[in-house]
């Protein structure tokens, strides 16, 4: 038998002592066990919390600049209309140096004032993170683009097709087109035939977006 009793072990003890250490041993890690569990929980509680949280920041958020943007449209837009029909007067003058600046210029008030983006061809540059967010995009109308759905579509529909689609726009002409983009998990992406575009059905997609016209 060792003398030393720091390292006698679990077999040279008696079954007093050995049952002892086994309740404590059990009830340890009972505790331990419990204490692990409602950490987790409480992690787990707290992700949903950040993650509700974070939700409601990103709506309220969202619904901040979609206010900002319709207060402004109107400011911007009498602006962008006045220096056009300087640009026309200009271009009538034969003045064509000082037309094409004004038009630089309007491109240039219109992306600063209001955000407006040049068209991306397709969303996918965004993801579900960006779910929520309001966003402004110069387009030119076209019809020869692919997309999904109506009325909402998917994130890799052609938005210059979605906006002569949803009637925003014709084949040709240029506008601004409001892009909300949110969850496409769970919708029913239906296919139509609209202003001579035809879209097709779809099922879940990442992201989706409405458009509107500004």
């Amino acid at each position: 038998m060792n003398d030393d009793p720091d390292l006698i072990s679990l077999d040279e003890l008696p079954d007093d002592a050995r049952g002892l250490i086994a309740r404590v041993e059990r009830s340890v890690a009972e505790i331990r066990e419990r204490a692990d569990r409602q950490a987790s929980e409480i992690r787990a509680e707290a992700e949903r919390e950040c993650l509700a949280i974070r939700e409601q920041s990103d709506t309220a958020i969202a619904k901040i600049e979609q206010g900002s943007t319709r207060e402004l449209a109107p400011l911007v837009r009498e602006l962008v209309d006045s220096l056009r029909g300087m640009q026309e007067r200009y271009t009538r003058e034969g003045k064509l140096d000082e037309a094409l600046a004004i038009r630089a210029r309007v491109r240039q008030l219109r992306s600063d004032l209001l955000g407006v983006r040049a068209d991306p061809g397709i969303l996918t540059e965004f993801n579900i993170t960006d779910a929520g967010r309001v966003l402004l995009f110069e387009v030119i109308g076209r019809t020869d683009g692919s997309l999904w759905g109506t009325d909402v579509y998917t994130g890799d529909s052609r938005l210059a097709t979605v906006a002569v689609h949803a009637g925003l726009l014709r084949d040709g002409e240029r506008g601004l087109i409001r892009v909300t983009l949110f969850d496409g998990d769970g919708q029913n992406f239906e296919g139509s035939t609209r202003h001579g575009v035809m879209s097709y059905d779809y099922g879940a997609y990442p992201l989706a977006y409405r458009v509107e016209r500004v």
